[in-house]
């Protein structure tokens, strides 16, 4: 298994072949990651690789003191179901405490 960072994304590869990606754009106005798009091969799907790939998104944000908008269904899902483990970077929960 083989993540790779580009801008705005990260992907999963396998024998050089991209089967995951998560996508997001930087929301500089609210200092944030909008994670807007992930994608695992049908194949794959059950072995946690897209929170995998969404936990790079979270890990870049909280490098650079950044939180993260999940707006794609899976994200927010996770978000949600793991509130405790995201809930420093989770714009939703911050917003609300604020």
């Amino acid at each position: 298994m083989a993540i790779t960072a580009k801008p705005g994304a990260f992907y999963y590869e396998k024998d050089g072949v991209q089967l995951g990606e998560v996508t997001y754009v930087e929301n500089q106005a609210e200092n944030s990651l909008v994670l807007n798009h992930t994608f695992v091969d049908p194949s794959l799907r059950g072995q946690n690789i897209a929170r995998q790939l969404v936990d790079e998104v979270v890990n870049k944000a909280r490098a650079e003191g950044k939180l993260v908008q999940p707006a794609c269904r899976y994200a927010a899902v996770l978000f949600r179901r793991f509130r405790d483990e995201y809930q420093d970077v989770d714009t939703t929960i911050q917003s609300n405490q604020k």
